[in-house]
């Protein structure tokens, strides 16, 4: 096709056959008269000819709009110049008129010579055939609405009982019917047209919604109409509806009531809504959500399942209610030429717009010329001299950063908002990477977009926040169709550009915490769910709670709060052993404050274990002889960290003196349940403690349930004594031992400057909480350090194998964690942290009298030296060896000392008791 380019694409969007009709009618009256312009009244009846022929000869095409006339016949030239005005507005780039004449432009003209009318007229006929062809189809190929809706009405119960997956009917309410309806002449490119069953599970209520993309593109939000169907699927409505998720969700549920109250009755008032029930007795579904439907109607046509009206009528209901539906979207946008929004921005304008705030707010106190934020391209932009074209680059960022509020453009020089002024002084030291202070700048001024009119990028931002919010969890498909149907772009835009546009949006909902990403889905979060970002890196806040302690009076070995630290984050459970007065629970209380946990904000909590607990019920909770739950205090801190507001705090439990009781009996539960921790979304969940369906019903909202959430973390402190139980191979598998035996009486409090200033800093759960949980997660980023402590472990465990002591996957995972957390937060290096897993996940495994065991030491001792010695030389008498290490000024040197002196004392009590363990040296 040789048309110019003005007139090659004038059909892609079609407004029923009108403008191809309306340009063949101008073609005809050019050939008759060749006259211009031409005249509007001839136009009209050369558009009024064709329709009146059609419908003579029995054709498929268009019908006369509703309630003007019932067939083309009754139609009079007066209305057809009348109705020509729709056309020739969708068509004004090419098209003059006034109310006598009609025209092409003048450009237009010089570019149309006889073969190109002829191309022009060829063009538009084969649009308009194509067009009648499609509403052929439509009649002959028997797909019919009445059967569609009385399906879902007959077997939606039915359905609910099988697999949601791929199920039939789901393919009937998400495509078949869409498709349908999609292809009535009255539904053009404008709407979009979608069903459901639910997100993954059967919906309580299923719907197919047609939307005007111009006024809203999610259900959850703007007018639409709506077929819903009843709960017991006795009937389905057909109804003119509004979005309900949203106004409650920003106005409360009373306040979003009375919005859509108050819009109810304005649209009642402004609509014709012939035929149409106008009151409050939908019904829906028994339940409280059937009110959200009884305010949130506007108008509705009822169908009795039994009583289904034929397809005629209802496919004159459609019509009528969506010439009510054009009517209110025409009134709503009457002399506010809205365009849907269009994304034009990568993830990289927001990073290279840091380069731009940095500088105008360092020079603040003058607007900046182009020309100055070019000369210092090498600063401004994250590319700095490479930059091909530093004047085009900084232009198209900095329009994206007044489109966020966040400067303004006047005369060529740009200077910070108010907002930007803010933006700036919120930066991270490292400027090309948002801090979270700036993302909550930029969602907060979305959501004032979403009050009041916005620019086209807080606009476009905000649509596909909505579609996020409303797909809830997705794959990138089901978004990128939604999210260019709600640009309007389906044709616009190639394939590529699709993806490429859609993976954009996606990156920006996640930087700026509208989304999250696990593996290939996405998940909604709403704003209580975003977790704070720490604003201290993990060796300052280590050194804040160091700080924090000390000012406390207290202080404790080098490397401690460092091993602390690493215990949790590799398993939230961690035992704290050695002799009466350490200062064990001292230290779990100060830490848990240096991090704002406190007794009085329940993130601390202190349950002493007493000798006569032998089942879980003393920690869990009990059923009393009425069936009513009484929740034991694990349970309570459980419900409280549950919580959606307390997701990202950490608790801390410590159970003292917990060998008081066996550990076994007692904490078995939990021992188990920390074992079935897994990633869903972006949380570690783990099986229930407490099964929902052993409560009674009043119960089961509480504690139903009830499982060990990622932000809890247990301690347990020890003493080893007669009056206390030895810990089986199960406990210390599951946690870390961190012993307090080596005692300086001779440690005084250190004088601080300001000591009273010294404050604890809040800190989010993401400092603590777990990141692996399996090898996986792990072993691709530092496979070097993982192959290494395992060939480590290799060597251990051939030497505890002598008295089947050896460790197992669980061991070897959690060691692999401690010492790759370790080496990302640079706390400590490779060999200290190596020695402190040896000394806490080894040795308490070692116990015994025998001389396997000493041989086992031994060796042991040779792995902790790091070098050779001589064993059958010690194996009678090893004091030589060992006195080296039990003298407190000891020189002696090795790869691992902790472990040596360990070792050491282990050897000593065998020797002079005739019985080692780890936890009698």
């Amino acid at each position: 096709m040789s048309l110019p380019s003005e007139l090659a694409s004038i059909f892609r969007i079609r407004q029923k056959s009108y403008k191809m009709v309306l340009i063949l009618s101008m073609i005809k009256e050019y050939k008759e008269t060749l006259s211009k312009p031409l005249s509007l009244l001839k136009v009209a009846e050369h558009f009024l000819y064709y329709y009146r022929n059609a419908h003579d000869n029995g054709l498929n095409t268009d019908s006369p709009p509703s309630g003007v006339a019932l067939s083309w016949n009754d139609f009079t030239v007066t209305q057809t110049k009348t109705l020509l005005r729709t056309p020739i507005d969708a068509l004004s780039s090419i098209l003059d008129s006034s109310s006598e004449t009609i025209s092409f432009k003048s450009e237009i003209w010089n570019t149309l010579d006889t073969q190109t009318f002829e191309e022009l007229e060829n063009y538009a006929a084969t649009e308009l055939n194509n067009y009648n062809a499609q509403i052929a189809t439509n009649s002959s190929q028997g797909f019919s609405l009445r059967e569609a809706l009385y399906q879902v009405l007959n077997q939606y119960a039915q359905a609910k009982t099988e697999i949601f997956a791929n199920h039939s009917l789901g393919t009937l309410v998400r495509q078949s019917i869409p498709e349908y309806i999609k292809s009535l002449p009255y539904i053009d490119q404008d709407y979009k047209v979608q069903g459901s069953i639910g997100q993954g599970n059967w919906a309580t209520i299923p719907w197919i919604a047609i939307l005007d993309k111009r006024n809203t593109a999610t259900t959850q939000q703007g007018e639409y109409v709506v077929y819903l169907f009843a709960e017991d699927m006795s009937s389905v409505y057909l109804t003119l509806n509004q979005g309900v998720t949203v106004p409650i969700k920003e106005k409360g549920k009373r306040e979003g009531y009375r919005y859509l109250e108050q819009k109810v009755a304005a649209m009642r008032e402004q609509l014709p809504l012939e035929g149409l029930y106008q009151d409050t007795l939908i019904q829906l579904t028994s339940s409280g959500i059937g009110r959200d439907y009884q305010v949130s109607t506007v108008a509705y046509i009822k169908y009795n399942r039994e009583h289904l009206p034929d397809e005629d009528q209802l496919l004159s209901d459609l019509q009528n209610v969506m010439e009510n539906y054009k009517q209110y979207v025409a009134g709503a946008t009457e002399g506010d030429p809205t365009t849907l929004p269009i994304f034009k921005y990568t993830m990289a304008y927001l990073y290279y717009g840091q380069g731009i705030i940095n500088y105008l707010g360092t020079h603040n106190s003058r607007s900046i010329p182009l020309t100055e934020l070019i000369a210092n391209q090498s600063i401004v932009l994250k590319s700095g001299e490479d930059a091909k074209h530093p004047k085009e680059r900084i232009q198209q960022v900095a329009r994206a950063l007044q489109e966020l509020g966040q400067l303004t453009h006047e005369n060529g020089n740009y200077s910070l908002t108010t907002q930007g002024t803010t933006y700036y002084h919120t930066m991270n030291a490292s400027i090309w990477k948002l801090s979270m202070e700036q993302s909550r700048i930029l969602r907060k001024h979305l959501a004032v977009g979403r009050e009041s009119s916005g620019t086209n990028l807080v606009n476009v931002i905000n649509l596909a926040i909505s579609l996020a919010q409303e797909l809830d969890t997705f794959t990138f498909n089901p978004f990128k169709d939604v999210f260019i149907s709600g640009m309007g772009m389906e044709e616009e835009w190639s394939e590529v550009t699709q993806d490429n546009r859609s993976r954009f949006m996606l990156n920006w909902l996640e930087e700026l915490g509208y989304i999250v990403k696990r593996d290939d889905k996405y998940r909604f979060q709403a704003e209580e769910e975003v977790e704070p970002m720490d604003t201290l890196t993990v060796s300052e806040r280590i050194t804040a709670i160091k700080t924090y302690i000390r000012s406390q009076g207290f202080y404790y070995p080098h490397a401690l709060i460092e091993n602390l630290y690493l215990s949790f984050k590799t398993k939230p459970f961690v035992i704290l052993a050695g002799v009466s007065g350490t200062g064990k629970t001292k230290l779990i209380k100060l830490f848990a404050e240096a991090l704002g946990a406190t007794k009085d904000n329940n993130q601390f909590s202190l349950i002493p274990v007493r000798p006569d607990w032998s089942d879980p019920s003393d920690l869990l909770g009990y059923k009393d002889l009425t069936g009513a739950f009484r929740p034991g205090r694990l349970s309570e801190v459980l419900v409280e960290a549950s919580k959606e507001s307390n997701r990202h705090k950490p608790y801390f439990i410590c159970l003292d003196e917990m060998n008081l009781a066996r550990v076994e009996h007692y904490f078995s539960d939990l021992l188990s349940v920390i074992e079935t921790q897994e990633w869903k979304n972006d949380r570690i969940v783990t099986h229930p403690l407490i099964q929902d369906n052993s409560l009674l019903t009043d119960d089961q909202s509480i504690y139903g349930n009830l499982s060990l959430t990622d932000n809890v973390y247990l301690l347990g402190t020890v003493n080893m004594d007669e009056t206390t139980h030895p810990f089986s191979k199960k406990v210390l598998d599951r946690a870390n031992t961190i012993e307090f035996n080596f005692i300086n009486l001779e440690q005084y409090p250190e004088e601080l400057n300001n000591i009273a200033e010294v404050r604890a800093l809040q800190a989010p759960n993401s400092f603590l909480r777990s990141e692996y949980l399996q090898l996986v997660n792990v072993y691709k980023e530092d496979r070097e350090l993982i192959e290494t402590t395992t060939k480590k472990l290799v060597r251990v465990n051939g030497i505890l194998e002598q008295i089947h002591s050896q460790v197992g996957f669980r061991i070897r995972d959690a060691v692999c964690f401690y010492m790759a957390y370790n080496k990302r937060f640079q706390l400590m290096s490779d060999d200290d942290a190596f020695d402190l897993q040896l000394l806490q996940k080894i040795l308490p495994r070692v116990q015994g009298s025998s001389s396997s065991v000493k041989r086992v030491l031994l060796q042991l001792m040779q792995e902790a030296l790091g070098r050779g010695i001589s064993i059958g030389d010690y194996m009678d008498d090893a004091s030589e060896l060992y006195k080296k290490w039990v003298i407190s000024d000891s020189t002696e040197t090795a790869r691992h000392p902790q472990s040596a002196r360990k070792i050491a004392f282990m050897i000593w009590r065998l020797e002079e008791d005739g019985f080692t363990s780890y936890w009698l040296s």
